[in-house]
């Protein structure tokens, strides 16, 4: 008899399957179901015999045909029913390629053609993969947002390649008993639901990931730049944005990409999180892939709005700043940037996160980042030196490009500066990254200690009102903080900033209070502000 044959008792069951698709950067369970509504007088293709409702998109429907290929190739005759899929909840739009595994498998089912699940096994199972036509099963993104879909005690089966991502729901609590089944084409899946083969349990296997971000570049390669080092260990320790400005060629960008890899190293969380961005993208081009790095974006000002912040046509898509998330996000020659584009950071940046609103969606994606930007101090790049070419009203036409809202909102700015010759061929040396890691590490735990039971993440995240209950100042440390204030005249966020890059040079030497040292130093990147001394 055909493995296919036709079960006319099978036909006339109610059938439910668990699907999932992807939505920004989220996973949403999808419930299909699948009736056969008629018998056809002449067997049908599946193309021509299945209705699909509930806001398919048209790649949804397109995997009509792609099943329908994968049909033929395995010899599965026309459905002798008329089928219809609904896709619940009916009221959220489904697009891409993840649903295709389960369509096909219902419609075999519906059409009678193999056997049912019970409905222990419909609670149990959630399938996700696009088919080829040759009866394949591909890779799909967003495959572990997906599985934390899944509740605890349920199994996936995905494709083969997916399963090393999936395999990170154990990271979630609750889920110990979860499974999941790798499948490499559909002919798989069909055998093991009708008992004649068994998929293998990736969770049994030991996982080993490969990571997807380079290590970076250690601060003993970098030439020189003390002062502008020393900025680099107060942003990391408190996450401060900073702002680098000088001659080009002077390090500006080595030092960005240096940052990274004295910033504390990501939690398991953290790695979690931020692989499941990544995977929501289709940055995970290879199987067995995560984000085990803090990341480092670097972008081009040429850069489009919806690119930088997310958005798009259709349903939002993240953005580099939420590529960027518990990372770096660097902008290099700032001022060429869209005035547009620069001005949509400072809600971010604020916020820790970004709401993209479309007619067909709005989404929040996290982009808790810290900004390293870099620029010449004119157009020419020399201003200060007897090689700039620029007048005065050029130089201050460029530097105005930057609003200051946006520059109140850059902690750190420090002025990159010619190396001598000395400097220029002093000997590079490795190493210096772990040990400036370990004093971040230091000064982070302490932060950990002070905002225990708030969302606050670091000294830089402290909100605008609450900066007085954390920056506590010895008296003749808040002596010399409203001297600074007083002859700089800076504005309520400026001192507000001033107090928070204190308190987090404080912490860099263990200090419970922020000292008049700290808060000499800290006015060094902070009160002045270097661009009005270019």
């Amino acid at each position: 008899m055909n493995r296919f044959s036709f079960n006319d008792q099978l036909m006339r069951r109610d059938h439910t399957l668990r699907g999932g698709i992807l939505f920004g950067i989220d996973g949403h369970l999808i419930e299909l179901q699948a009736r056969a509504t008629q018998l056809l007088r002449t067997p049908t293709p599946v193309v021509n015999s299945c209705q699909i409702t509930g806001m398919a998109k048209g790649t949804v429907r397109e995997a009509l045909h792609r099943i329908g290929g994968a049909f033929s190739k395995l010899g599965i005759p026309p459905s002798p029913v008329e089928i219809l899929i609904n896709l619940a909840p009916a009221a959220l739009e489904k697009g891409g390629t993840w649903l295709d595994l389960p369509i096909a498998i219902i419609m075999l089912q519906a059409a009678g053609l193999m056997p049912d699940l019970s409905n222990e096994q419909e609670e149990r199972f959630i399938l996700f993969g696009e088919l080829g036509i040759h009866g394949e099963l591909r890779r799909v993104p967003g495959a572990l947002s997906l599985a934390y879909c899944a509740k605890p005690g349920q199994s996936l089966i995905v494709p083969k390649g997916n399963e090393k991502e999936c395999a990170l729901i154990l990271a979630k609590p609750g889920h110990e008993n979860c499974a999941v089944y790798p499948a490499s084409s559909l002919e798989e899946v069909i055998e093991c639901f009708h008992g004649r083969g068994m998929l293998p349990n990736a969770l049994r296997e030991k996982i080993e990931f490969d990571p997807i971000i380079d290590k970076p570049l250690d601060f003993g390669r970098i030439r020189g730049q003390e002062q502008a080092k020393r900025a680099a260990l107060i942003s990391a320790a408190g996450g401060h944005n900073l702002l680098l400005i000088g001659p080009p060629g002077e390090g500006k960008s080595l030092l960005a990409s240096a940052l990274p890899g004295i910033l504390p190293r990501l939690t398991d969380g953290e790695k979690v999180e931020l692989t499941r961005i990544y995977s929501a993208v289709g940055a995970l081009e290879q199987d067995g892939c995560a984000v085990t790095r803090r990341p480092m974006r670097s972008i081009h000002h040429s850069v489009s709005m919806p690119a930088l912040i997310g958005g798009g046509s259709g349903v939002p898509r993240p953005g580099e700043i939420t590529l960027a998330h518990h990372g770096i996000l660097f902008l290099d020659e700032l001022p060429e940037f869209s005035r547009q584009s620069l001005e949509a950071l400072r809600q971010p940046m604020e916020n820790g996160k970004v709401q993209v609103t479309r007619v067909q969606a709005s989404l929040e994606f996290p982009a808790r980042f810290t900004l390293v930007a870099a620029m010449n101090p004119c157009p020419c790049g020399y201003a200060g030196s007897d090689k700039c070419v620029c007048d005065s009203k050029t130089i201050e036409r460029y530097q105005k490009k930057l609003s200051g809202p946006l520059l109140d909102r850059i902690d750190l700015q420090v002025s990159i500066r010619p190396l001598s010759t000395d400097e220029r061929f002093a000997p590079v040396r490795d190493g210096d990254s772990p040990k400036l890691r370990a004093i971040v590490d230091r000064a982070r735990q302490r932060q950990i200690n002070r905002f225990m039971g708030t969302a606050i993440t670091n000294n830089a995240a402290i909100p605008g009102g609450q900066v007085p209950d954390y920056c506590h100042f010895s008296v003749d440390g808040f002596e010399s903080f409203k001297e600074v204030i007083s002859r700089d005249r800076v504005s309520t966020r400026t001192t507000d900033r001033l107090a928070k890059v204190a308190r987090t040079i404080a912490d860099l030497t263990d200090a419970s209070e922020v000292a008049p040292v700290h808060v000499e130093e800290a006015a060094l990147f902070v009160a002045g502000g270097v661009l009005q001394a270019v």
